[in-house]
């Protein structure tokens, strides 16, 4: 009975502790050579690829209709300001692991581990999306030979959501032949995605100078089948979730960051130049796309392909073919890279199977990482349906974003009380009434906003701002047609969250303080962090349907259990990990004090 009470407590101890990371953060193994520029083509060429490629058909089709302009513009958007966070995140810790590394060293392991796994999950959907593409722009210069032959011979298939109507071998033998160059080890992966992502760009170029030179203008208007958004702002919303998904590859700048000359600098202009380039690329091949052909007849398995033979230019169907096939290539290729290096990541930290550790000694490669995560992704490919994928992936993504601008929050009001804590001890008097002491228990009562914050505590203020955001998300999803009928009581109810909304940011604002380190920070915290939680949760409930979010439970829960799994019963973590790369309490705060003045000398 005493062993399961102390396997119980060293568990729940476990759950609450933070990494370390060391006071010689600038320190690394890797050469700092990549400078701005590399990073930013780096981020174009892992961004421009199958989210574009394929899903600007699903959008416009299935959701938004010609207002899929919108829908990008508005992705875009949404995107920069999430992406403030990462920046100044990877300011702060220029380390390798992005969001779970900066999740550990702010949060909690338990916290980190979770989002370690919605990642490893992001990682093996989008590599099955990549896969299923790439496929189907292949099998677009067959005339979907190879796809009706499979049909033709076996048959569909017909278990139903989440699984595809048939089978995809060709996807899975792709994803198989990745593995084995990913074992082989990947050289020079900058100047090949520089390249491939080269291709992607003059592809998308032509497709938007094709589309204004030949294209017709009233397929925007499109006046004889529901206008300009047919689907209403409701599909336009859908549709700015499902786009959303193309924008995700600025993460790899954050990955890169131990090889950055300057990270603190770098990072922040990379991750705004790369998210430029990619929204104007965007929106001129999403316009040059609807101009060639209506959003209704668009064929969502190869849709850039099928709008020239639409209009019957057969030559310029093989060039729009040709180009996304080489770049979705390179995509999966560093996708299953990145993979590798997220599970050797959390395995050396005691958070995933110790038998991931293995390192070629040849090609410096995780091998068997990198053959069970291929595995995975090309049973993935096989049998799913590639919306259901990206249900997944948009749910993954989303509730990252969440929790990293959640984390920021709370890590502001850390090192607020750590500059209030050094007022203290050098006894120097200031306008500004201490938050808490050492102890963590507040030092002098305040009264007003700053009071009542004060009593709710800023973590549970963050959980507040969370569960009222899901609350204005199912009231815009759900209720949209009462609001845009000017019913009285929908527009109260979104009046009074909106006031919540409002007033939670203002109680914030007296728990928070300014970034205590040099380099990029986000400005207006707590407002914009509140408000890229808002726009996160009410895209996430435009986009996410039952089928998604059970199985996305299911995964969270299973992913739970083998944490518990780890911590309790593997021989390793519970000793080497608890001991030398995570503290908790008064130790984690010096180290950040250590860590904040470390980046102080570096700049």
């Amino acid at each position: 009975m005493g062993g399961a009470k102390d396997r119980l407590w060293f568990l729940l101890n476990r759950m609450k502790k933070k990494k370390v990371i060391s006071e010689h953060d600038h320190s690394t193994e890797l050469k700092r050579c990549l400078t701005t520029t590399h990073l930013t083509f780096m981020g174009v060429g892992c961004t421009v690829g199958v989210g574009i490629y394929v899903l600007v058909g699903v959008a416009a089709k299935e959701y938004a209709g010609p207002g899929v302009l919108l829908s990008f513009l508005m992705a875009g958007l949404v995107t920069v300001i999430n992406a403030i966070c990462f920046a100044e995140f990877g300011a702060r810790i220029p380390k390798t692991g992005a969001t779970y590394t900066y999740v550990y060293e702010s949060a909690s392991e338990l916290l980190a581990f979770l989002v370690g796994w919605m990642t490893l999950v992001g990682y093996i959907t989008s590599g099955a999306i990549a896969a299923r593409a790439w496929s189907g722009y292949l099998d677009s210069l067959f005339n979907n030979y190879i796809h009706e032959s499979t049909v033709h011979t076996l048959g569909k298939v017909t278990l139903g959501p989440p699984f595809s109507e048939s089978l995809d071998f060709l996807a899975c033998a792709y994803e198989i032949v990745v593995i084995v160059i990913i074992s082989l080890g990947v050289q020079a992966s900058a100047f090949i995605s520089t390249v491939l992502a080269g291709v992607s760009v003059c592809v998308l170029l032509f497709v938007t100078i094709m589309g204004l030179v030949i294209g017709d203008y009233r397929n925007i208007t499109n006046t004889e089948h529901g206008g300009f958004l047919p689907f209403g702002i409701g599909g336009v919303m859908a549709g700015t979730a499902a786009c959303f998904y193309a924008f995700q590859g600025f993460n790899i700048i954050c990955m890169s960051a131990e090889e950055c000359k300057t990270p603190g600098k770098s990072i922040p202009r990379a991750i705004f130049s790369e998210l430029l380039i990619v929204t104007l690329l965007y929106v001129g091949s999403s316009c040059g796309l609807i101009l060639l052909v209506p959003y209704s007849k668009i064929d969502i398995r190869a849709p850039l392909p099928s709008a020239f033979a639409y209009k019957h230019i057969e030559w310029a169907k093989y060039v729009v073919s040709i180009g996304p096939t080489l770049g979705i290539s390179n995509l999966n290729i560093l996708n299953l890279y990145n993979i590798s290096r997220h599970v050797y990541c959390m395995s050396s930290d005691g958070l995933f199977m110790k038998a991931f550790l293995k390192v070629n000694r040849t090609t410096k490669v995780p091998v068997r990482a990198a053959v069970v995560m291929g595995l995975l992704v090309s049973l993935f490919a096989l049998l799913f349906d590639i919306s259901n994928l990206v249900s997944f992936n948009v749910i993954s993504i989303f509730l990252s974003f969440v929790i990293s601008n959640g984390i920021l929050l709370l890590s502001r009001r850390e090192e607020r009380s750590t500059s209030s804590e050094d007022a203290e001890n050098r006894n120097v008097r200031t306008d500004e009434r201490p938050l808490l002491s050492s102890d963590g228990r507040v030092s002098e009562p305040r009264t007003g906003f700053s009071g009542l914050a004060d009593r709710i505590g800023l973590l549970y203020l963050v959980c507040l701002v969370v569960f009222t955001s899901l609350g204005l998300g199912l009231q815009l999803v759900s209720g949209i047609d009462d609001l845009l009928h000017g019913r009285v009581l929908a527009f109260v109810c979104l009046g009074l969250l909106l006031g919540l909304l409002v007033f939670l940011s203002v109680l914030m604002s007296t728990q928070t303080g300014s970034a205590k380190h040099n380099g990029f920070s986000m400005p207006l915290v707590p407002y914009l962090p509140v408000l890229s939680i808002v726009i996160n949760i009410v895209l996430l409930a435009a986009a996410a349907n039952v089928t998604g979010v059970i199985g996305y439970v299911i995964l969270v829960a299973l992913g739970f259990g083998i944490y518990v799994a780890l911590v309790l019963f593997s021989t390793t973590s519970s000793g080497q990990n608890s001991s030398s790369s995570v503290v908790e309490g008064k130790h984690e705060e010096e180290t950040s004090l250590m860590n904040a003045q470390d980046d102080d000398d570096y700049d």
